[in-house]
């Protein structure tokens, strides 16, 4: 009986030990998608502000040297550039927090929700072992405060008819 108390409350220990590396995991891959997300997306955000620059200076140049048509072929260069630079800034999960996510998560969770979603069921699997493994050790403690007493009042008992 002991033997099989002991063996639940490993096999309880270990299952809670699974759930918190779960726990951890998502919240390290949480994590790590936001950080290596918003790199690229400055990364990104640079490289375009840096090309409409240059893209700028040319149809600068151009038109002070008055060539119409390579300059206004700059300008709509240059505008589609903006165009990019604002589509990098409002499709920002999507485009780079997303992708990261699917990628540490090996393919099992796609977006930033679904990770979330993800991080409470692993949380709520955590609170749950616990409350499994604090039952166990109340009612293995309760069993032992019984064992424990009966014997003080079976030790009392005896020593009581031995004094007589």
């Amino acid at each position: 009986m002991e033997n099989e108390m002991i063996e639940q409350i490993k096999q309880e220990a270990t299952t809670f030990g699974k759930a918190l590396g779960n726990a951890g995991r998502w919240h390290l891959i949480g994590i790590v998608s936001r950080v290596l997300g918003l790199f690229l997306l400055i990364f990104t955000l640079v490289l375009c502000v840096l090309a409409l620059f240059t893209f700028g200076a040319v149809a600068a140049i151009d038109v002070m040297a008055q060539y119409m048509p390579v300059w206004a072929a700059a300008l709509i260069i240059s505008s589609l550039y903006l165009l990019f630079i604002v589509v990098a800034i409002l499709c920002r999960k999507p485009l780079f927090v997303h992708p990261f996510i699917r990628l540490l998560s090996k393919h099992v969770i796609g977006t930033q929700e679904e990770l979330v979603l993800e991080t409470l069921k692993a949380e709520h699997e955590v609170d749950l072992q616990k409350v499994k493994i604090e039952t166990r050790v109340e009612n293995a403690t309760r069993e032992i405060n019984f064992y424990a007493n009966l014997l003080s009042r079976l030790w009392k008992t005896l020593s009581g008819w031995l004094h007589k």
